[in-house]
């Protein structure tokens, strides 16, 4: 496979009281067992919106499901959703 370059796919600035979040998906390669794949990855930082900095990561997941339903948790209730099983 070559090696392509990320490639962003959505980005949402997501707010909840006094919270902010930066939820990123792109699509990346990913090294696995006997070779690489393309895939996506949504990753959340805090966010500082008025220096417009990017803080501590706080959440890693898939993707595009993953990223609407970080944002729809975070709308709601300020908090990252819970792992699947917990």
């Amino acid at each position: 496979m070559t090696d392509e370059p990320n490639k962003k796919i959505l980005q949402s600035y997501v707010f909840f009281e006094d919270k902010a979040f930066f939820v990123s998906t792109i699509e990346r390669t990913f090294d696995v067992y006997g070779g690489s794949v393309r895939g996506l990855e949504t990753l959340v930082w805090e966010w500082d919106a008025d220096t417009r900095e990017r803080g501590d990561l706080v959440h890693q997941a898939g993707g595009l499901s993953d990223h609407e339903e970080i944002c729809r948790s975070v709308i709601k209730t300020g908090e990252m959703p819970q792992e699947a099983g917990q």
